[in-house]
């Protein structure tokens, strides 16, 4: 098997799942999953994560009335909750008699891309392991709530909602700017307007072939203009940061 064969059906043939067998997922392969998860860079080897399989199903219907039904959720037989987590670390710290705490921000920023890295990785050993999955980032709406849910204790933030289980569809890969367009090389060049203009007639032309449009939308920019109008993305706004505040990651 060449390398080009090897990377592609894990990463370069990657695509969300949203329609699910109804089959479990073994234990040993959720582990592994976890374990890849685990076995991503992280900052200062501080693991600044946490992966909450959320297996109760009066659990799962509040996670749902918090962020919002979708049907995949409901098809998927493994939901694994992503979690920004200093308190594990800050406990650590602790018995160490280290005066370590970092503020806000920094607990944000810095948990974002260790908790990111992670799920990528748990992403890609689910391929592996002949699963699909499909993050749900609708969590954001629901922070708050989701911390009660889930009893998460201070510094620990919930940030992606990982849904995984056997395929049971097979869509096509979605379309994505060229590698040119998207590779600098030193500083930062800004996409010529015929490259923006060859980049969207392409996509909008295979996502339409794809039928990817739903409800009342007949292209991408129309999509794009229904699902995230100006009313919507500052009240989101708006929630977004009043939650972050409230749980001392902003």
């Amino acid at each position: 098997m060449t390398v080009h064969e090897r990377l592609s059906k894990p990463l370069l043939n990657r695509r969300s799942i949203r329609r699910f067998k109804e089959r479990p997922v073994p234990k040993e392969m959720v582990e592994k999953i976890v374990k890849a998860g685990q076995n991503a860079p992280t900052g200062g080897g501080q693991q600044a994560y946490s992966f909450i399989l959320v297996s109760d199903e009066g659990k799962k219907r509040s996670i749902m009335q918090a962020i919002g039904r979708q049907a995949f959720m409901e098809e998927a037989p493994l939901w694994l909750m992503i979690c920004i987590d200093w308190a594990r670390f800050y406990r650590l710290c602790e018995e160490l008699d280290l005066e370590i705490e970092y503020g806000p921000l920094t607990q944000f920023y810095r948990g974002v891309m260790d908790a990111m890295l992670a799920a990528e990785n748990m992403v890609i050993a689910a391929e592996d392991l002949g699963l699909g999955s499909v993050f749900n980032g609708g969590v954001r709406n629901g922070l708050t709530k989701l911390s009660e849910i889930l009893k998460l204790p201070k510094n620990v933030l919930p940030v992606l909602l990982l849904c995984i289980g056997y395929p049971d569809e097979e869509p096509p890969t979605r379309p994505r700017w060229p590698v040119e367009v998207v590779l600098h090389e030193n500083e930062y060049r800004m996409p010529s307007d015929q490259q923006i203009k060859d980049y969207y007639e392409e996509s909008n032309r295979r996502m339409t072939e794809m039928r990817y449009f739903t409800g009342r939308a007949s292209s991408l920019a129309d999509h794009w203009r229904r699902r995230f109008p100006r009313s919507l993305v500052e009240n989101t706004e708006v929630k977004l940061r009043d939650q972050l505040m409230e749980l001392n990651f902003l």
